[in-house]
């Protein structure tokens, strides 16, 4: 399904954002008077300072965000979400990543949209968050991949679409997202979206947990123990149980020293 198709699905919502008043207009309207060498004196000042005073390195992307840089301006709003350097307000973060979209700023679309899917910051509208991940997605952000291939699965925001599903989440795994691996191994093994292939599913199942993902271990040891998909391989099968074990183990308790400390 192309970018296009998804938001005119999206478009035809209704759903609408209400204005936020922290996104200041008269600060995005100086834009255009504002020289490139200004904005670039401000994101430098905002870096030397990030590990120095975040609240003084804040001050320093809000300059250049309210100058018009789409970068300080997904900053801005990223540095609003976690409350670094700045009092932390979702509602206003939503506002300067939306603002930052608007500029073609592939993150601050998927964060945007993530803001709008989950409620967070911003009315929730499903419809609408597909439209902005669609643009991250195809703008070639793989947690919008995923993100947009969930949404294909289970129809929220947009008709079901299985086969397309798989076809973002194969985008985000080839690059590494383990959660997608995940997703494709059992759209594989269930024949979701895909010929039913155990084999393959198998094989992604092993590249979830090569990514590190505690289900997809132990999966794969099964696989080796069963013989489901792969040749049965008790070596294989006891490895991945002890690396999946390693990862459920307890906390140690703390130490005087760490108590001390």
């Amino acid at each position: 399904m192309s970018c296009a198709t998804l938001c005119s699905i999206a478009i035809a919502a209704t759903c609408t954002v209400p204005a936020v008043a922290d996104v200041s207009d008269e600060g995005l309207l100086e834009t255009t008077d504002a020289r490139d060498g200004i904005v670039e004196a401000f994101i430098e000042h905002a870096k030397a300072m990030d590990a120095i005073d975040p609240r003084a390195a804040f001050a320093w992307w809000l300059d250049a965000a309210h100058a018009g840089d789409p970068g300080a301006m997904s900053i801005v709003g990223a540095r609003l979400h976690t409350g670094q350097g700045v009092y932390r307000d979702h509602r206003a973060a939503a506002a300067w990543w939306k603002a930052a979209a608007e500029l073609g700023e592939i993150d601050a679309a998927y964060n945007y949209g993530w803001c709008r899917l989950r409620g967070h910051g911003v009315i929730g509208c499903a419809p609408d968050a597909v439209r902005w991940l669609a643009m991250a997605a195809e703008g070639g952000s793989v947690e919008a991949m995923a993100t947009l291939g969930r949404c294909l699965s289970r129809g929220q925001g947009l008709p079901r679409d299985p086969e397309a599903a798989v076809s973002w989440w194969t985008k985000a795994a080839s690059q590494g997202h383990v959660q997608s691996m995940r997703a494709l191994a059992l759209a594989h093994q269930i024949g979701r979206g895909t010929t039913r292939n155990i084999r393959a599913a198998a094989q992604w199942w092993r590249r979830a947990a090569e990514g590190g993902d505690l289900q997809a271990m132990l999966v794969t040891a099964a696989n080796y123990e069963m013989g489901y998909g792969v040749r049965p391989d008790a070596a294989l099968a006891d490895a991945w149980y002890a690396k999946a074990s390693y990862f459920m183990l307890p906390a140690p308790p703390p130490t005087a020293l760490t108590l001390a400390n």
